[in-house]
This record gives structure tokens, C-alpha cells and sequence, in this order.
């Protein structure tokens, strides 16, 4: 995917459409060194679209280079409750993109024997 495809891709986020080609081409490839093709088999390209698009909405809203910190708990009317996500997870929560692509992440099948389809059979022998 090139910063073009991107913008085609996201025509509706004016926000990634105004960022400069070298930036979309640097978090293009970020993505395609992150996302596996091994996971996603004929997805990557898809994942790679919405990993690029989440770290770039996440660099627009930080542009201090500050951390997000996670809600850990929330109180109403004197109930408190409180929760955690693993530090993966949590850095997809900043950004429907990062959401997107942790739903396809876990959405992706497994069959009878446990592996994921999509994957590309390779195997090793020793002899």
C-alpha cells in the first residue's frame, strides 16, 4: 500500500488526508514490519492499512510525544469498580484504527488443529 492507496483507504479521516506522503509512508512501513503475513495470511494488507492509520491518529492526538493513560476504574454513585487490559490491548483502545485491527487480529479463524488457516504451510524436516 502506497500513501495514495492509503488516503483512498481513509478518504472519510480528513485528518490522516492532510498528513504528508512521507509520513503515511513511514508508518506504511512500520505496519508492513509489525503485521505478519504468517497471521494474516490474505488480510495484511488490510491490518497494515489499520495499524498505520492507528499510529498516525495516535502521533496526531500526542503531538507533545506525551503517553495516554488508560481509565483503570470508574466511580457513580459511591460504586466503584475497577479493570486492566494487557498493555497490548490497551495501546489499540486510542484509536477506532487500533480497535479495528485488534478485532480483525482476534477474529481471524482457527481450525480443528488449533492453526490459524490463513497461514502459509511451511514446514521443516531434519534429517
Amino acid at each position: 500500500m502506497d500513501p495514495q492507496a492509503f488516503r483512498q483507504k481513509f478518504k472519510y479521516d480528513t485528518a490522516l488526508l492532510n498528513l504528508p506522503d512521507a509520513e503515511i509512508a513511514d508508518a506504511l512501513e512500520e505496519a508492513d514490519l509489525v503485521v505478519s503475513t504468517l497471521q494474516f495470511g490474505a488480510l495484511k494488507e488490510r491490518a497494515v492499512g489499520l495499524y498505520a492509520a492507528h499510529i498516525l491518529k495516535v502521533a496526531i492526538k500526542s503531538k507533545n510525544g506525551a503517553g495516554f493513560n488508560d481509565a483503570a476504574s470508574m466511580s457513580i454513585a459511591g460504586q466503584s469498580v475497577s479493570y486492566s487490559r494487557s498493555n497490548t490491548e490497551s495501546f489499540y483502545s486510542h484509536s477506532i484504527y487500533g480497535q479495528r485491527y485488534l478485532a480483525l487480529k482476534n477474529s481471524i479463524p482457527i481450525d480443528e488443529q488449533g492453526t490459524n488457516p490463513n497461514r502459509l504451510g511451511v514446514s521443516a524436516f531434519v534429517v
